[in-house]
């Protein structure tokens, strides 16, 4: 049997998630946590404009950041170390209990499947889910609410 609890606070969810698992389920009862508005927006206010921009660039396609936009006019600007700042923050957050250890990165590099030896990145994928919780985090960030 599957059981899926939505729309209830954390720390409920995880309670319940412990007695499912106390009674001995044939599945271990497992929690996902979740980004929520609040939490994106504590996300990009952590991070340099550089990572943000991926993430905005990512917002703004739908779930897609194609790296030729950020990597600029030129196209040589690098894209080292704006996916490494977004997981630094991450765990800051988590560090300072804003929300589980065991967040997922809202965003995740895609590489070119038909060059597998040269791992440039095509682009950044955010989950569709994500994509209307991260673009009310950026309103808010960007209209001061």
């Amino acid at each position: 049997m599957r059981l899926i609890i939505e729309d209830v606070p954390e720390d409920l969810a995880r309670e319940i998630a412990a007695l499912i698992g106390k009674h001995g389920s044939a599945s271990a009862a497992t929690f996902a946590p979740e980004w929520t508005v609040t939490r994106a927006e504590q996300l990009l206010r952590d991070i340099p404009s550089v990572a943000a921009k991926l993430i905005r660039e990512a917002v703004a396609g739908n779930g897609w950041a194609a790296a030729d936009k950020l990597r600029g006019p030129d196209g040589t600007a690098s894209l080292r170390g704006r996916s490494g700042a977004i997981t630094k923050a991450i765990n800051r957050g988590a560090a300072a209990k804003r929300w589980p250890a065991d967040m997922d990165a809202p965003v995740q590099a895609q590489y070119d499947p038909e060059n597998p030896s040269y791992q440039r990145t095509t682009g950044y994928v955010m989950p569709e889910d994500l994509v209307p919780v991260f673009r009310a985090a950026i309103e808010r960030v960007d209209h001061g609410s």
